[in-house]
């Protein structure tokens, strides 16, 4: 296949939300998101808002009735309900992808969708890349995490699903969090921008991750985005009540602030100067 059917850009996250209004809000507040599009996606059978968030978006998918948003929210998951992938052929993606099993929607104008329930709970989009105009404070949305019960089986599943068997993964531990972890690359060369997929498999099992996995099986457990404006946004977290947590290279925003979904906020420099590189 052509190197245009492979995954370039993190370039947008979707969430089931009971109300998109007011999780749009909650975005705007903290980081000056624009509505760029309002519209009824008839594959989800839901309104779908979509926030220009930097140069990337975030799609908040709203029931309008029985349907996969509907049963997602139904089943106690909320959040992420896909991680979306940009690259210069989706339609090549899309029918590799078909070959082996996954069911693709179609939306038109190069979007494809694929259902979390069609995907091992992770659902995913397909658009063609883009450049867009910053909005806010955010930067770039630089990595989508899937976690579930082995690690091994998800590296080889996504990597074989979204034809990223020449790209680089690395592989990692952490004792703080508990879990093993594997890292796709879209583009590892140094300084190179930091779009990757993670996969994590929890080894201890009171931490966060091993609780989103007995709660969840398998699905996406976070994103990350990276911006040099992590002081104002921090003061916009901290000045409404709880949800911020400082980090070394950045922190985190609780999922409660953003509709379910848990985000991770890094500056560039800080975390390009540890990122690992092939041999």
């Amino acid at each position: 296949m052509s190197t245009g059917t492979i995954p370039e850009q993190t370039d947008r996250v979707a969430l089931a939300v009971p109300n998109a209004d007011r999780v749009a809000g909650d975005f705007n507040s903290i980081f000056d998101t624009e509505v760029v599009d309002d519209t009824r996606d008839e594959v989800a059978v839901a309104r779908r808002v979509t926030l220009q968030w930097g140069h990337d978006q975030v799609e908040l998918f709203e029931p309008l009735g029985d349907g996969p948003a509907s049963n997602f929210l139904k089943k106690g998951h909320g959040g992420l309900f896909a991680g979306g992938f940009s690259l210069s052929d989706p339609a090549g993606l899309a029918a590799h992808m078909a070959d082996r099993g996954i069911k693709v929607h179609e939306q038109g104008a190069d979007r494809f969708l694929v259902l979390p329930d069609e995907c091992r709970g992770t659902g995913i989009i397909l658009s063609r890349k883009e450049e867009r105009a910053r909005v806010g404070l955010s930067d770039r949305i630089w990595q989508i995490t899937f976690a579930g019960p082995n690690l091994d089986d998800m590296c080889d599943f996504y990597i074989d699903t979204l034809n990223m068997g020449s790209l680089f993964t690395s592989r990692y531990h952490s004792d703080l969090f508990g879990y093993d972890a594997g890292v796709s690359w879209f583009d590892a060369r140094d300084r190179a921008p930091l779009d990757s997929l993670e996969y994590l498999e929890p080894t201890d099992m009171k931490e966060a991750v091993a609780r989103f996995v007995k709660r969840n099986g398998q699905g996406i457990y976070m994103c990350a985005i990276v911006t040099d404006d992590i002081p104002q946004i921090k003061e916009r977290v901290e000045a409404n009540g709880p949800g911020w947590t400082h980090a070394d290279i950045g922190g985190y925003i609780h999922p409660r602030r953003l509709g379910g979904m848990l985000l991770g906020i890094c500056y560039f420099d800080m975390y390009n100067s540890t990122r690992p590189l092939p041999e």
